[in-house]
């Protein structure tokens, strides 16, 4: 397995990061773990997670996904932010083999 395929799953491994830095801080602050914290985890996780698919809307679903939730939740989501620039700079990144330039007066 070479490092280079490891890249698309970058921001997934900065969202796991992120919700154990959560986890941490809500449970050092309060008692109880809220429902609505584990929820919107999953969901970020599974976000990020999308930007490993080689599918390009499948991609563009987890983007609106991870974007979406940094608005939604100011609090936790500013936590995010690394893990929604790592999807952006997956999703940019452009694998495809340059095109060659046609050379004109070749065969006349």
């Amino acid at each position: 397995m070479h490092r280079e395929s490891l890249i698309p799953f970058l921001p997934a491994a900065l969202a796991a990061v992120t919700d154990a830095v959560t986890v941490c801080v809500i449970t050092a602050h309060q008692p109880d773990y809220p429902a609505r914290a584990v929820v919107y985890q999953v969901v970020m996780l599974g976000a990020a997670l999308l930007s490993a698919v080689p599918k390009k809307w499948v991609r563009i679903v987890g983007f609106v996904l991870l974007l979406a939730g940094v608005f939604v939740s100011m609090a936790i989501g500013l936590l995010y932010l690394p893990t929604f620039l790592a999807a952006v700079w997956v999703m940019t990144r452009d694998e495809r083999p340059p095109v060659q330039p046609v050379q004109e007066g070749q065969g006349k």
